[in-house]
C-alpha cells in the first residue's frame, strides 16, 4: 500500500444533516478524499461502479432495517477490494456479527469520535482494522457459544455412535413424537422391548429422560444426521 496515497471514500448515510457533516469533515483530511455521498444503497452501488472507491463508510438503516448489511455483502462479493466500514447507532451483538459476515471490516458507532472514524478508514485501506471494544466483546461471546457447540456435538457424536441400529430406530421414531406404545405398535414388537431401548439410550447418553435427548438433537440441529443413520 501506497503511504502517500489519498484514499478515495464514498459515504453511505441517510440521514442528510449527518452525510454533510461527515463530507466536510473528511474533506478536510489531506490523505482523504470523499468522491460521493448518497442516502440509500441502490445509489451506493451505482457510485461505487462509477468510482471505484477504496473504503466506503456505510449506515446500516438506509432503506430497511438492515440495509447496510444486505448492500455490504452485495458489494464485498462484487468487489472485494473495497473495504467496508459500518457506522451505525446499533449495538445488537447480532447486527454486529451480520455486518462482519456480510465482510464489513471495521464497526463504529456514531457516537464514536471523528478521529476515531478517520482513523478507521485509514486501517480499513491499509488493512489494519483492530477489532473495537464493542464489536470485540459480541466476537468472544460468539466464539465462546461456538466453542460450547463444538464441544456438545463432540459429546452427542460419541453417544450416538454406540447406539444399535434398532436403538437408532426407536430414537428416530422418539423424534417424531410417537409414543413408547405407539412405536411398539408400528414395529411389531413388545412395549418392554421398546422400554428396554430407550433405557439403553438414556444410558448411552448420561441423561433421564427421552426429552432430553431430544432436546439436545433439536438444539445442535442433527435431526438429518440421526434421520440419515443405519436403523432397524
Amino acid at each position: 500500500m501506497n503511504p502517500d496515497k489519498v484514499i478515495g471514500c464514498i459515504i453511505a448515510e441517510d440521514f442528510l444533516e449527518l452525510n454533510q457533516i461527515y463530507c466536510s469533515i473528511l474533506n478536510h483530511e489531506a490523505t482523504i478524499n470523499v468522491l460521493a455521498s448518497v442516502s440509500s444503497g441502490s445509489e451506493l452501488v451505482k457510485a461505487v461502479e462509477m468510482y471505484h472507491p477504496d473504503v466506503i463508510l456505510m449506515d446500516i438503516e438506509m432503506e430497511s432495517q438492515n440495509a447496510g448489511i444486505d448492500y455490504c455483502r452485495l458489494i464485498s462479493q462484487r468487489f472485494p477490494d473495497i473495504r467496508i466500514v459500518i457506522l451505525t447507532c446499533h449495538e445488537e451483538e447480532e447486527r454486529i456479527l451480520a455486518a462482519f459476515e456480510a465482510g464489513a471490516v471495521d464497526y463504529l458507532l456514531k457516537t464514536d469520535s471523528m478521529s476515531d472514524i478517520i482513523a478507521s478508514i485509514k486501517n480499513a485501506y491499509f488493512r489494519t482494522s483492530p477489532i473495537h471494544s464493542h464489536a470485540a466483546s459480541a466476537l468472544r461471546k460468539k466464539m465462546k457459544e461456538l466453542g460450547s457447540y463444538k464441544e456438545a456435538l463432540q459429546q452427542f457424536t460419541r453417544a450416538f455412535m454406540t447406539l444399535t441400529p434398532a436403538e437408532t430406530g426407536v430414537l428416530k421414531m422418539l423424534l417424531k413424537g410417537m409414543k413408547q406404545r405407539e412405536i411398539a405398535s408400528k414395529k411389531c414388537i413388545e412395549l418392554v422391548t421398546v422400554k428396554t431401548h430407550v433405557g439403553r439410550i438414556l444410558k448411552k447418553f448420561e441423561m433421564q429422560r427421552t426429552s432430553e435427548v431430544l432436546t439436545i438433537i433439536q438444539t445442535l440441529d442433527v435431526s438429518d444426521f440421526v434421520d440419515q443413520a443405519k436403523s432397524i
